[in-house]
């Protein structure tokens, strides 16, 4: 490899890696405005089939966005610590084993800010640009 063609490599790496950690970043998990029980912790075990309520008792109705929007890569990774093929071998198993249903597969950050809003139990995960006042943000 020619100097040029090495430097113009190692330029397109540093530029995807850093549009993706930009973008990984701008991903937020949203919760509706009256749970009061909401955490880091608590949405890992109910996104990894570990619980299926708040510690308040409140059952929990978790949401995912479509396997091919990037924000979905980005909380699994960000929040979860895992990629998608995990979390989808996660949730097969989980499903085969009838430990818990998976999420519900929602096809928009507004259906899903929407449903979380709705639901006084609900979790999702959007980009941080579509959260409003009308759903928490739960830090990490």
């Amino acid at each position: 490899m020619k100097p040029s063609q090495f430097a113009l490599a190692s330029f397109a790496f540093a530029l995807l890696g850093a549009v993706f950690q930009a973008y990984a970043g701008d991903v937020v998990m949203i919760v509706n405005k009256a749970n009061d029980s909401a955490d880091k912790a608590t949405i890992i075990k109910i996104y990894s089939g570990e619980a299926k309520s708040w510690p308040n008792g409140e059952s929990a109705a978790a949401f995912d966005l479509p396997e091919d929007n990037p924000s979905r890569a980005a909380f699994a990774g960000e929040v979860m610590g895992k990629n998608l093929s995990n979390m989808k071998a996660l949730w097969a198993q989980n499903v085969f084993t009838g430990k818990a249903v998976p999420p519900k597969k929602l096809g928009s950050d507004d259906e899903v800010k929407k449903a979380v809003a709705a639901a006084k139990g609900a979790v999702g995960y959007i980009k941080a640009g579509s959260a409003d006042d009308t759903v928490k943000v739960v830090s990490h």
